[in-house]
């Protein structure tokens, strides 16, 4: 087993908080911020998902874990990047957030799938766990 597994909670805890705190800014600074009912999708999904592994962040897989750091390093790419107004830095920077946005749809994907286990496994005995996991549902549809 590697040592991220055994992270300590507030470790990870706080790894979730600080995506929590990015994801929306960082998103929107990748060019998805159209207005439109898709934009800052991937953000908000991943805030929900990252809401149900604060609440038992054991629960979250090394490789969630690997998908939060990579993508926390491309938020900060993506920051230095758009501070540097050099075209070189502006090339870097159409890249960083194609980057960016694969980023969020793997992590989204990758720690997913941990809150959903954790629904599935716990949803049903912890009122906390219960109430996050609600926010994962889909929406429904509007008559």
């Amino acid at each position: 087993m590697s040592a991220k597994r055994f992270l300590p909670p507030l470790l990870l805890a706080s790894l979730v908080i600080v995506q929590l705190a990015r994801a929306p800014a960082a998103l929107a600074q990748s060019g998805d911020d159209g207005g439109g009912p898709g934009a800052n999708a991937p953000a908000r999904v991943l805030k929900r998902v990252l809401a149900v592994l604060q609440v038992d962040p054991a629960a979250a897989s090394d490789a969630c874990v690997s998908a939060l750091e990579e993508l926390h390093k491309t938020q900060g790419i993506v920051t230095n990047d758009e501070s540097d107004s050099s075209n070189s830095a502006k090339q870097e920077l159409a890249v960083a957030r194609d980057v960016l946005e694969s980023d969020y749809d793997d992590t989204n994907e990758i720690c997913g799938a941990d809150a959903r286990t954790l629904c599935r496994t716990k949803g049903n005995t912890l009122p906390k766990v219960a109430a996050a996991c609600q926010a994962l549902l889909p929406a429904a549809p509007s008559p």
